[in-house]
């Protein structure tokens, strides 16, 4: 029975699992989530770090200025 379990698991969600990963968790607070949602909800934010955390962020619009290079100050000199 652990077995067959095991491999049904494995294939494609069961209608169950399917119809949570489509639902609406926005209008719900953590504390009032059954156990299966609590898990969708972190299943969720673990895709979307995994997507767009700080590894997969894409290069800023804005590049840094570059900073103004420093040149070392010589009494009597011009320029």
């Amino acid at each position: 029975m652990a077995r067959r379990q095991k491999h049904e698991s494995s294939g494609a969600p069961a209608p169950d699992e399917a119809e949570l990963r489509q639902s609406d968790l926005s209008h719900l607070h953590l504390q009032d989530m059954t156990p299966p949602q609590r898990a969708e909800l972190r299943r969720r934010y673990d895709d979307f770090v995994r997507h767009f955390g700080r590894d997969g962020m894409a290069p800023s619009r804005y590049p840094e200025p570059k900073k103004p290079r420093i040149r070392r100050w010589t009494p009597g000199a011009q320029g």
